[in-house]
């Protein structure tokens, strides 16, 4: 193999290196399983498909030049050699029905240890019958670190089987370290790539790639899960207007802008119960570990402020340090309650 045809999967290790993250950060982030992304770096499989190459530089954060030099690594392969062997998706990811059509299964992977949250589960679950004019939406709100995102993903994967034409999915940065939050356009090509329209298809103007998108979701059953948007200017547009859709959107902010216009309704999430935040942490360290110091465990709780963010961040540690006491992590917190010193 020739060090032009190696040069995507360096360009992938470096990328993923530079962001601190395993090969199974990057699956649980992109969707694409832990072999796929193996053998891309390692060149085994040499370049992957517009979609899945997508959601690599998403899952990467890349933005702005770093980002189109990524793409453009497989881009300009891919137009050289169309029949090269590509990355599949990861199970899940896209299904095709009978037909031949292929279905883009576009959700990120669950959260592992995943607590709580029933009744939440049990609003969200209730739009799937709810009858309207337009698509029906749902907002969930909450502070950062809460598990909107989690929510809206384990929902999404609970409900799979109600959405026969697909579920969309796109982390639209609205907060977040890039500070770049991604436009309305960028989103929908996201989406009609996903949907298979070839980009030399795409129209001219974003107006009318809008259009094309709302005209594909007319009259399916799709699911759109529009993760961490900035405002409602950023998710008005990639609305679909079919009342057999269903949108799902995770947000800091209110979108109050969204909700005066649109027949959003709100899912304000709080934080975690005890009961829950026990449930988390025994999902990831054991019953045994956390009934051995349970006072322990009530300070490791009330330190994260009942946050499932903050409860992960410091049930991970406490995975890896199997000699590290849940008192000494609790005296830690306590001395430092900065999480970013468990990061």
């Amino acid at each position: 193999m020739s060090g032009d045809d190696g040069a995507f999967g360096a360009r992938l290790r470096a990328c993923r290196r530079a962001a601190r993250m395993s090969q199974q950060d990057l699956a649980e982030r992109s969707g694409l399983s832990v072999r796929a992304i193996g053998d891309l770096e390692r060149g085994r499989t040499r370049w992957p498909y517009r979609d899945s190459l997508y959601r690599l530089a998403d899952a990467l954060e890349l933005r702005d030049g770093a980002r189109a030099e990524f793409i453009a690594a497989a881009g300009r392969r891919l137009a050289r050699a169309p029949d090269a062997e590509v990355a599949g998706p990861a199970p899940g990811e896209m299904r095709r029905r009978s037909g031949g059509r292929v279905v883009p299964r576009h959700l990120p992977a669950a959260v592992p240890g995943f607590a709580g949250r029933r009744d939440q589960l049990a609003a969200l679950s209730r739009l799937l019958n709810q009858p309207g004019g337009a698509a029906v939406v749902t907002a969930i709100g909450g502070t950062a670190g809460v598990g909107k995102t989690a929510l809206a993903v384990q929902w999404a994967h609970q409900v799979e089987a109600e959405f026969p034409d697909g579920q969309l999915f796109v982390n639209l940065h609205g907060f977040g370290p890039s500070g770049t939050p991604v436009t309305p356009g960028d989103a929908v090509r996201v989406f009609l790539d996903a949907l298979q329209i070839p980009a030399d298809r795409l129209p001219r103007t974003e107006e009318a790639q809008l259009g094309l998108y709302r005209s594909l979701l007319a009259g399916k059953r799709m699911l759109v899960v529009l993760d961490n948007a900035r405002d409602a200017a950023q998710v008005r547009p990639l609305l679909p207007g079919s009342p057999t859709c269903r949108v799902v959107i995770t947000s800091r902010s209110q979108l109050t802008g969204l909700a005066a216009i649109e027949a959003v309704r709100p899912l304000t999430l709080d934080v975690l119960t005890d009961a829950e935040a026990r449930q988390l942490l025994q999902q990831r360290l054991g019953p045994a570990r956390l009934a051995a110091d349970p006072d322990a465990t009530t300070q490791i709780i009330s330190s994260c402020a009942h946050l499932p963010l903050a409860l992960c961040i410091i049930a991970a540690r406490a995975a890896m340090r199997s000699d590290l006491s849940l008192a000494r992590i609790a005296a830690d917190l306590a001395a430092r309650p900065n999480l970013d010193a468990f990061a």
